[in-house]
């Protein structure tokens, strides 16, 4: 980034991450950038600003007066400051970037030709300072066909206050006579220039730095997730930005929509940190759904895959006492078990806490003698967990993660081939299952969390983790560097 206006207009579309819109689509991903936010913004983006304007060229200015032919030079800007700037949300529109009581000084180099013979001529340098100097930019954000933000400065004013101009070497007390229309030349070039300068960085650079930046985010090497716009960017009375996203999971392969529908999010009613954003469990059932379809979560539990400190052991001889037909059918074997889910995992976030519930199937396999597979029985199984989640940055980007704890299972019987039997007497092995297996397995893929994917220089400060009903909202400051 190297101005003001393009921080400004990245930041305020927050992760940037940005297609088309998707008109009547609720939103599954939430953000707010706060007045807070946008302040920090112009905080941290007018040194840049300023650096950006002093590299603003100025044309070579020349004219003719009273037989007099001259010119100014090799103008170049020495410096550039802005005494007052602001960020300000235009309802409606966009943002607007404005400068005052800005203050530049040029150097330059003077020569002078008469036209009447002698033709006599002259050269020097001069200095020029000006002072009281205004900009606006108003800047707006549209779409393009390939699925990235753009931004355009609708409007831009730049207004020259004051004026002096010191002549140096040769007769230069000579363009005293005329400094005055050397003067309305230089201040027309310079209010061009400024204007330029702020629609080149926003238009070219801006629009780079948001093409570069993905839509959709690889989660694993089997999903990803669509943070996708599904309504334009709304500038809001209240004084803060906000924009609402996709937020769904896909299966990289063959991508499908979920069957769900992302629950409304209540309005916004908190200002006093700089950004906020809102994850709906919409985000977490449509991974449940790819997963589900994927195949990802049927695995089987092998019995050198238990730990030594668990009691109960994947062998037919653990289950002598609490199921004898097991035992009887198939006398010491190892038993491998086959876990399939059979629907999405579901989440559910209330104000208190995360739970969720994973259905599915257990097939309880026998390997024999001659190393067959025989099926003893199949369980079906709804198990029950708690989950906490936080927010965390790792090599410069940020997740958010969530860890399963296991509660409890409703068990089943859903076939046997060795009669029927009280399921309840494996309760203590189906928990031992779930706890070695199904969990960490969850784990694996909850705790490396999902990409929250924010502009390059931007990291949170002090995020704090939020549950509402249906959602969770992640409030934080951020801090910019270059």
């Amino acid at each position: 980034m190297s101005s003001l206006l393009t921080v400004a207009l990245v930041v305020a579309l927050t992760i940037t991450y940005i297609s088309t819109p998707i008109h009547g689509v609720s939103p599954g991903f939430r953000t707010e950038l706060t007045q807070k936010g946008i302040d920090y913004i112009r905080q941290v983006g007018l040194p840049i600003l300023e650096a950006e304007l002093s590299k603003i060229t100025i044309p070579d200015i020349s004219g003719d007066t009273d037989d007099t032919s001259y010119s100014l030079s090799a103008i170049h800007v020495t410096s550039f400051t802005i005494g007052a700037s602001s960020v300000a949300i235009v309802p409606g529109t966009g943002v607007t970037v404005s400068g005052s009581s800005a203050a530049l000084n040029l150097h330059a180099n003077w020569h002078y030709r008469m036209d009447w013979w002698p033709h006599v001529s002259d050269s020097g340098t001069c200095d020029v300072s000006i002072t009281d100097v205004s900009m606006a930019f108003t800047l707006t954000v549209g779409a393009d066909g390939k699925g990235h933000a753009t931004i355009s400065c609708d409007a831009c004013s730049a207004n020259i206050g004051h004026m002096s101009i010191d002549f140096h070497g040769g007769a230069s007390f000579l363009y005293n006579l005329f400094s005055s229309e050397i003067a309305n030349s230089i201040k027309g070039s310079v209010s061009g220039q400024v204007c330029n300068a702020g629609k080149q960085a926003i238009n070219t650079q801006g629009n780079a730095a948001l093409e570069s930046l993905p839509v959709i985010v690889s989660i694993d090497a089997n999903t990803e997730i669509d943070y996708g716009l599904v309504a334009p960017p709304t500038y809001n009375t209240v004084n803060y930005v906000e924009t609402e996203h996709k937020g769904e999971f896909y299966l990289k392969s063959t991508p499908t929509e979920a069957p769900y529908t992302p629950a409304a999010l209540p309005a916004a009613s908190q200002y006093d940190r700089m950004l906020y954003l809102w994850l709906t469990t919409y985000i977490a059932d449509s991974a449940g759904y790819v997963y589900a379809e994927s195949g990802i979560l049927h695995y089987t539990i092998a019995p050198n895959m238990v730990p030594s400190s668990v009691p109960i052991k994947l062998n037919t001889e653990s289950f002598k006492i609490i199921v004898p037909a097991l035992y009887k059918a198939f006398p010491n074997m190892p038993i491998y078990l086959a876990v399939n889910n059979t629907a999405p995992m579901t989440v559910n976030v209330t104000t208190d806490l995360i739970t969720g519930t994973v259905p599915g199937t257990v097939q309880v396999l026998v390997q024999q003698a001659n190393g067959t597979m025989a099926e003893a029985f199949v369980l079906s199984a709804l198990i029950h967990a708690n989950a906490t989640a936080w927010v965390h940055s790792n090599n410069s980007k940020v997740y958010v993660s969530a860890k399963a704890s296991y509660l409890f299972t409703d068990l089943s019987l859903t076939s046997t081939n060795i009669g029927q039997f009280n399921v309840h007497v494996l309760d203590d092995a189906v928990n031992a299952l779930a706890l070695i297996g199904v969990i960490p397995f969850i784990n694996s893929y909850s705790v490396p969390g999902i990409e929250i994917p924010i502009v390059d220089g931007i990291s949170l400060v002090n995020p704090t983790l939020q549950l509402g009903n249906g959602y969770v909202v992640v409030a934080t400051d951020f801090n910019y560097q270059t």
